[in-house]
């Protein structure tokens, strides 16, 4: 997502419509937003995107229709007549709030035929890899906001080099379209349904937990199994393997989920014509790389005269491992804040206790390893949410 500056302004006015009244006033219709965004603020953002292609957090794309409508209102003063709130997120955007350099006008339906050009796969008619990117993306979104769970099946067609080699390229591709066909046929409506790239395919699978999502997988090897590709005139038989993951529950950030979705594709390609989930054998949670400041608040239970600093090298929803300048005791209860320069600030506040202590070296301090519970799902959105800040900002 763009690095987008929020505008200065005080919280949204309670003048600011709902999002179905406000796609009446921009000639938009509720069809056209993704599933679920009419209720909660996404909605205000999905609208934006609808009229401007850019995306924007719910909270600044509250602020922004603030802005806007206050301006629509001022124009219709000064032209005395309704220049439409199309024209006046087009000036917004232009000359007030610049975010568009040299906006283009075009007709709806040409500009989403270039879309759909430019995020479906010419071969298979599903959608691409940049499509992919996007729609991941705002799974990830949706979980922040609304703590939506979705998973991740990642299918790879097995053998396909030798089906090549066999029957040439030409059938290869009849193959791949076969597969794209039959995917597309099992999936719901809601799934997106994708060529991830070569023979290797991936659906993101919307409000789906971990059991839903290795039957959903055992689907789709069972479709594919059962509809052999036809190779001069003859049935052909072609398999896949599916690697299936879950989020937040094997990966709190979009690149870790597929990393994880592959691994399980890798286990089922041992065999193959087979569907496995991922599992981590020595952790309950996943965990990932973060660098961000620490504070030790507190310790035993009582407060620190001053807060120590580490520096998390990574983090789970059950613990966290760190480097401390000073050694702190297995046993050790202490309150941990993520992600704050000082002790008034807000970050992400949890209660945690040391598990282990290891020295390692005079330079750069001691490792300690801090276990702890996230137990609601509104404090793992806040790490997800943390984990991704971390992930954006410059090295």
């Amino acid at each position: 997502m763009e690095n987008h500056d929020i505008p200065h302004s005080a919280p949204h006015s309670p003048g600011v419509p709902d999002v179905r009244e406000l796609l009446e006033l921009a000639g938009l219709h509720a069809e056209e937003l993704p599933e679920g965004s009419l209720e909660g603020e996404q909605g205000y953002a999905e609208v934006l995107y609808l009229l401007t292609r850019m995306r924007f957090s719910s909270e600044e794309a509250l602020l922004f229709w603030d802005e806007i409508l206050r301006h629509h209102q001022g124009l219709n003063l000064i032209l005395g007549r309704d220049v439409g709130i199309r024209v006046a997120v087009c000036d917004y955007f232009t000359n007030l709030h610049p975010k568009m350099r040299d906006p283009v006008i075009v007709e709806v339906q040409v500009l989403l035929q270039k879309e759909q050009g430019a995020l479906v796969d010419e071969l298979t008619g599903l959608y691409n890899r940049r499509y992919f990117n996007d729609a991941i993306g705002r799974e990830v979104e949706r979980f922040k906001r609304f703590g939506q769970r979705f998973s991740l099946l990642m299918l790879d067609v097995d053998h396909f080099k030798r089906f090549n080699d066999t029957h040439g390229h030409l059938a290869g591709d009849d193959a791949l379209r076969t597969v794209g066909q039959a995917l597309q046929n099992t999936a719901r409506s809601f799934d997106h349904v994708v060529r991830y790239g070569g023979e290797e395919f991936a659906l993101i699978l919307p409000h789906t937990d971990a059991v839903q999502a290795i039957a959903a997988a055992e689907r789709m090897r069972s479709a594919i199994a059962a509809t052999p590709v036809r190779v001069n005139g003859q049935p052909v038989p072609i398999t896949v393997s599916v690697g299936a993951a879950t989020f937040p529950e094997d990966a709190i950030n979009a690149r870790d989920l597929v990393s994880r979705a592959d691994e399980a594709l890798y286990e089922a390609k041992r065999t193959r014509n087979a569907a496995c989930s991922f599992s981590e054998r020595n952790r309950r949670f996943p965990r990932a790389p973060i660098n961000l400041v620490v504070l030790f608040t507190s310790q035993g239970g009582q407060p620190a005269s001053e807060p120590v600093r580490v520096t998390a090298m990574n983090v789970s929803f059950g613990g966290m491992l760190c480097l401390s300048p000073t050694p702190i005791l297995p046993g050790t209860k202490v309150e941990v804040a993520l992600d704050v320069e000082a002790p008034s600030q807000r970050g992400l506040r949890v209660s945690a206790r040391v598990v282990r202590l290891e020295r390692e070296s005079d330079e750069s301090g001691f490792s300690v390893a801090l276990a702890f519970s996230l137990g609601t799902q509104e404090e793992r959105r806040d790490l997800v949410r943390l984990v991704e800040l971390n992930e954006s900002r410059p090295l």
